[in-house]
């Protein structure tokens, strides 16, 4: 099986993938080999594959946000003789976790957010409590809406991972 991963940042693909996991908002998608086509909405929310590479079982885990994910039996090409399952998500924002995933990097990332966030409000004259905006003397603009949802995906992340790592 194949599997792609792309956000405007980040780039992944794995070959060999045996087993990809979805953690959808209804439920767990499992999808292995010759699985039927399929499209689905994650929010915010995990991907796990595993590999086998070289004999080797290798399991991958990311939290994505606003992602998109499609299983196709046809593959890239549909031209192509070879036709294995492929599993390609689109996501808005990824973040891996691994041995290495630093949850006082990401901590400090979402301090640095909700700080601009903060400020951003201050200028507007509004006010807000945990994400919920309570009273708004002018329009939100793009900018506060985009800081809300980094602000929001970082928090998510950083409670799966404590939960993952605890």
């Amino acid at each position: 099986m194949f599997f792609f991963l792309s956000t405007p940042e980040y780039t992944t693909t794995q070959f060999n993938t045996t087993k990809v996991r979805v953690h959808l908002r209804n439920g767990i998608a499992e999808v292995f080999d010759k699985h039927q086509d399929l499209m689905g909405k994650v929010e915010n929310n995990r991907i796990e594959i595993e590999t086998n590479f070289e004999n080797k079982l290798e399991k991958f885990s990311f939290i994505l946000q606003d992602a998109v994910f499609v299983v196709s039996t046809k593959g890239l090409d549909s031209a192509s003789d070879i036709k294995e399952t492929s599993v390609y998500v689109y996501a808005k924002r990824v973040q891996e976790i691994n041995k290495n995933t630093s949850i006082e990097q990401l901590s400090k990332e979402y301090e640095k957010k909700t700080a601009i966030l903060d400020k951003e409000f201050e200028k507007l004259g509004s006010s807000y409590e945990k994400g919920v905006v309570i009273s708004a003397a002018k329009p939100l603009n793009s900018k506060i809406m985009l800081l809300q949802q980094e602000v929001t995906f970082l928090a998510k992340a950083l409670i799966i991972i404590k939960d993952i790592k605890s």
